[in-house]
């Protein structure tokens, strides 16, 4: 396994931060993945016309090349925007159609905080959960209201569109992309190298974002945000205690006291959450949907599904089917 090419695109008003952190490491990722597999990953950084770009903070950011160089590409990371976000968004109209280009081709696309713009700004987020920076929810809402924005969220992720609320969410998203694309001693040392830098810090207006996220419990924080990439994978409350680094007792109360949830109740939500963008936004069957928000069983999903929504999940998706506006045709005046 090995992963060919990465764009990294940046704009005018990009967050240095953002840029410079993903730089960091997906060179170091690059040369991790020459050692293993005798193969670097080619990661280009990418602008609208391959032109300079300025950061947020004034610095002059050069480009690999333009939108128009990149033939082929296994991941998109858009960076985040800083400050006013309009004047960005006004310039990128072939960035937009190139995102939906290779949406439509499965290619992974991630938006670390506010470039969650952009992908709403093409129309890829509607009628699917998202998240962005807390300081940007309600002009987020207000200019995409057909999106289905989580403000308690730190990390979403639906048929290949990831978008986080802070770098430590953005982080927690490319190490489980490398994990997948990469390969898992790529992904484990990238993630020893960084990420335990970040999940040791406080927790700050980069992890906590709203709702249950404000409880400030910083070890219940990291379990959460890494549920929201593995709640497919097989669990046990023993692996998310030793992940939060606590005895299987204090866990469950830590967890419970913070969310006000428990672990597996928290878990079933999810999966049945992503259960129900499945059946949404593809053609999967109920029972293959079930195998991949992690049961084994149809029938359990079904009940869980059916407990959460008041509908079993063929049922689900037959209503929303029939309750579909066709689109108008193009000769009507409204």
């Amino acid at each position: 396994m090995a992963l060919d090419h990465v764009t990294l695109y940046a704009c005018e008003n990009t967050l240095g931060l953002s840029l410079g952190l993903t730089q960091d490491v997906w060179a170091f990722a690059s040369r991790l993945q020459q050692k293993v597999c005798g193969k670097p990953i080619q990661v280009e950084l990418i602008t609208r016309d391959g032109s300079s770009i300025t950061s947020f903070s004034g610095l002059e950011v050069k480009a690999d090349g333009a939108l128009s160089d990149v033939e082929k590409t296994d991941l998109v990371i858009l960076h985040a925007i800083w400050g006013d976000i309009e004047p960005a968004l006004q310039h990128q109209q072939p960035l937009l159609n190139r995102l939906a280009q290779w949406h439509q081709a499965g290619v992974p696309i991630m938006a670390a905080t506010t470039a969650s713009f952009l992908l709403a700004e093409a129309g890829l987020l509607d009628g699917r959960i998202c998240t962005t920076h807390w300081h940007k929810h309600e002009e987020f809402a207000q200019r995409y209201p057909n999106t289905d924005l989580r403000r308690d969220r730190y990390v979403t992720a639906t048929g290949e569109l990831y978008c986080s609320a802070g770098m430590n969410a953005a982080m927690e998203i490319i190490v489980h992309l490398l994990h997948r694309l990469s390969g898992e001693e790529v992904g484990k040392a990238v993630e020893k190298a960084f990420l335990m830098d970040f999940r040791r810090g406080e927790s700050t207006d980069f992890i906590s974002v709203s709702a249950q996220t404000y409880h400030q419990d910083a070890a219940i924080l990291i379990v959460q945000q890494w549920l929201e990439i593995h709640y497919a994978s097989a669990l046990s409350l023993e692996i998310l205690a030793e992940k939060a680094n606590m005895s299987l007792r204090t866990f469950k109360r830590r967890f419970k006291d913070a969310t006000g949830d428990t672990p597996l109740h928290y878990i079933q939500n999810l999966r049945v959450e992503q259960g129900r963008e499945m059946l949404k936004h593809s053609n999967s069957s109920v029972s293959e949907i079930a195998w991949r928000v992690g049961y084994e069983d149809p029938g359990h999903f079904n009940r869980l599904f059916k407990r959460e929504y008041g509908a079993s999940p063929a049922q689900w998706r037959r209503s929303l089917q029939s309750t579909k506006v066709p689109e108008p045709a193009a000769d009507v005046l409204l």
